[in-house]
């Protein structure tokens, strides 16, 4: 099988091109192209592919662009999509498209080669798969009329009737940071068929973002018999550990099930539903089960508490103990368990919290760079799970909390204190005013201004006052010459020693000795 590869980062081609793992598959990268109009050049140079390889974000020409133009000339061209995880509009065109398979970013290499691999053993499924996605596209569409729809389904031979559909998705593309979980949709969608065809069910499927479609026709006075076993199959997919991808590891799959409906044209009914589904399987957690005759009565009993709880964020904030933050969010928790809280609603609650923190830091002049509050806001819109919500607000928090307590404990009078402790702490060592602000982490300018005018003096002052008085301490009690004491208080000159010693006393430190032990004086230096 031999391969094109388009991507426009040349290290990424140049790497992909160079895996050895094609071989062991029986594959060579033939082709590598920038972009998608450098790609189709190459295409219409005579010899094709047996599969493309593609970017979605290119230059020049995207990887959708390049695929609506290779499907124009070449409808039955094998095309794997890479593509990040979040861009789900593209992947859902790609599914429009008929791409064969798509895999999201981060993979590791074996991953592509399997994915290239998997394609090969379900390449006779691909033309029905085809035929599929166009069931799929045309009565999914709100475009089309419902009388439209009937007469395409005329057209196709199809009889219209009632159906169900399931959507198996992926719980999350990665579980942690670091661990890989790539979306192979050809070989999810092989397995998730064979399993379905094994438990007595015919339908037909289609390709999401992260997950499969599975549209089940139901027999005339058979519906509630086949919606018992498309419950009894969406458990077994969904148990964990029951259902194998022949991945690196197993995956998780959450279900969602909608309402039976009476006409094929009712399918975009079935859709919204099916993602209700998914927007509430946050709430269960992995590998849940969620149908939507269940899901609708109960979220019609449901009440959203969120008011009072935004009203404490501020008060918490401003305590140094985070347990204040953990128990208004464990509380916020249950709450919206209790209530079954969509996932948008959730959503809104956890950035409105974060509106209502950073609203607290901006009183004290706290303003979180643009990048750090986009950066939480885009995790929780992303978040699939209440229980990742919930942990990344609450990182946020505490990191924000952590934030007012330096600037509580870093306003003016704190700053003169952490001066003070340092020269009480390192008087005797080579301090500077520019040395004591690099280890308060403040301006030296402002740090200097800021001790003239808290204390009416400067820091140099400071520091020899201090000096002084430790002079003093260990020329009282402890057997020391005078020069042995400056050198032990900080003094590296002992005449200067001397000469701010009497400026500071009013007398020279031998004579200071003499008169507080009742001497006379006699012995300076």
């Amino acid at each position: 099988m031999r391969i094109m590869i388009v991507d426009d980062e040349r290290e990424i081609r140049e790497f992909l091109a160079a895996m050895s793992g094609w071989r062991e598959i029986g594959c060579e990268v033939a082709w590598t192209a920038a972009n998608g109009e450098e790609a189709l050049g190459l295409l219409l140079q005579g010899e094709l592919p047996d599969v493309i390889i593609t970017d979605i974000r290119m230059p020049v020409m995207d990887g959708i662009t390049f695929a609506e133009r290779v499907r124009q000339r070449y409808p039955d061209m094998p095309i794997i999509f890479l593509t990040a995880y979040h861009e789900f509009d593209y992947a859902r065109q790609a599914v429009k498209l008929g791409v064969s398979d798509f895999l999201t970013k981060p993979f590791l290499p074996e991953e592509l080669t399997r994915t290239v691999a998997t394609l090969r053993v379900h390449e006779p499924l691909l033309a029905g798969w085809r035929e599929h996605d166009r069931f799929f596209e045309l009565l999914a569409s709100e475009k089309h009329s419902s009388a439209y729809k009937q007469e395409w389904l005329q057209a196709q031979g199809l009889r219209d009737g009632s159906f169900i559909l399931l959507y198996a998705e992926l719980d999350a593309p990665r579980a942690v940071e670091g661990e890989h979980f790539p979306f192979a949709a050809a070989h999810v969608r092989g397995q998730l068929e064979a399993a379905a065809g094994r438990s007595g069910l015919q339908g037909r499927t289609a390709s999401a973002a992260s997950g499969i479609y599975l549209f089940v026709p139901l027999r005339e006075g058979a519906a509630a018999a086949e919606r018992e076993q498309l419950m009894t199959f969406a458990k077994e997919i969904a148990g964990e550990g029951r259902f194998s991808f022949s991945f690196a590891r197993e995956l998780s799959l959450s279900v969602g099930i909608s309402q039976s409906f009476s006409s094929f044209c009712q399918l975009p009914e079935a859709l919204k539903q099916v993602k209700r589904c998914m927007e509430y399987r946050m709430l269960l957690g992995k590998n849940s089960v969620v149908a939507y005759d269940a899901l609708e009565s109960f979220l019609s009993e449901k009440e959203k508490e969120t008011d009072a709880s935004l009203s404490l964020i501020a008060d918490a904030l401003r305590q140094a103990d985070p347990e204040p933050i953990r128990s208004l969010l464990k509380d916020s928790y249950r709450s919206m368990l209790s209530v079954g809280a969509s996932k948008k609603e959730m959503q809104h609650y956890a950035i409105g919290v974060i509106e209502k923190a950073e609203t607290a830091l901006a009183d004290f002049g706290i303003r979180p760079s643009h990048g750090i509050s986009v950066d939480i806001r885009e995790k929780l819109i992303h978040a699939v799970l209440l229980t990742d919500i919930m942990k990344e607000l609450e990182k946020q928090l505490l990191a924000y909390q952590e934030l007012m307590r330096q600037e509580i404990q870093e306003s003016p009078l704190q700053v003169i204190a952490n001066v003070r402790k340092l020269i009480r702490e390192q008087f005797a060592e080579d301090l500077t005013l520019q040395s004591v602000a690099q280890k308060l982490n403040v301006n030296y300018s402002y740090l200097s201004r800021l001790i003239k005018k808290e204390t009416g003096t400067n820091f140099t002052d400071m520091l020899w006052d201090y000096r002084i008085e430790a002079a003093k301490n260990k020329l009282l009690r402890e057997d020391m010459r005078s020069y042995e004491v400056a050198y032990a208080v900080g003094f590296k000159d002992t005449a200067h020693f001397s000469f701010m010693f009497k400026k500071k006393v009013g007398l020279s430190p031998s004579a200071y000795r003499a008169q507080v032990r009742g001497g006379n004086g006699a012995g300076e230096l």
